[in-house]
């Protein structure tokens, strides 16, 4: 099952590059912005307690959306909305409106969950770029060796050579692969 990244070859969007809309009452305007998003206008109100309407306005045309709302009881008292997506049903606490997102030619003009669109997160994507592999060594470094200096890392007291060395190889096979992925990210801007 993919993670998030690239799923059968084709990029995800990220939930940042999305308009969302959450069931506790606040909306977030994409982080990426695209230049005709600049312009839209996007109000939601409750109606009632089963149901609230999104009104907003896309490529000059207004658009109008009705979404089901759903309780759950919370531990200490009062209860938590959610939104039942409109495509799929699934209780969910953010619907999204992809920014960039085109079918058939045309943009997406409907609110739904990440699932239905098939959305990942930022942080999701950036897992095989170099600054994760640095991330782990820190990790390693950490919890597994000693003082480090310049040209000496020393084994912890009490620490089993065997596991030192095991701990050590690992580090230095990770900074081997974010030495790998720095070359690979920018070697297209030197072809």
């Amino acid at each position: 099952m993919s993670r998030g990244g690239i799923r059968h070859g084709r990029p995800r969007l990220p939930v940042e590059s999305c308009h969302s809309l959450s069931a506790w009452g606040y909306f977030q305007f994409a982080q990426m912005w695209a230049d005709d998003d600049a312009q839209d206008s996007f109000e939601w109100e409750a109606l009632g307690e089963q149901s609230a309407v999104i009104r907003f306005t896309r490529d000059g045309r207004k658009h109008a959306q009705e979404i089901a709302l759903t309780f759950t009881p919370c531990r200490f008292g009062g209860r938590r909305a959610w939104f039942s997506c409109p495509s799929c049903g699934r209780r969910v606490g953010k619907v999204y409106l992809p920014c960039s997102m085109y079918i058939s030619g045309q943009r997406v003009v409907w609110f739904r969950c990440r699932f239905c669109y098939g959305l990942t997160y930022e942080q999701r994507r950036d897992r095989d770029r170099y600054w994760t592999f640095l991330h782990r060594v820190e990790r390693i470094e950490a919890r597994w060796l000693g003082e480090i200096s310049d040209h000496w890392i020393s084994k912890r007291k009490g620490q089993h050579w065997r596991t030192f060395n095991r701990w050590f190889e690992k580090r230095e096979a990770l900074i081997e692969k974010s030495e790998q992925a720095v070359f690979a990210a920018w070697l297209p801007f030197f072809t």
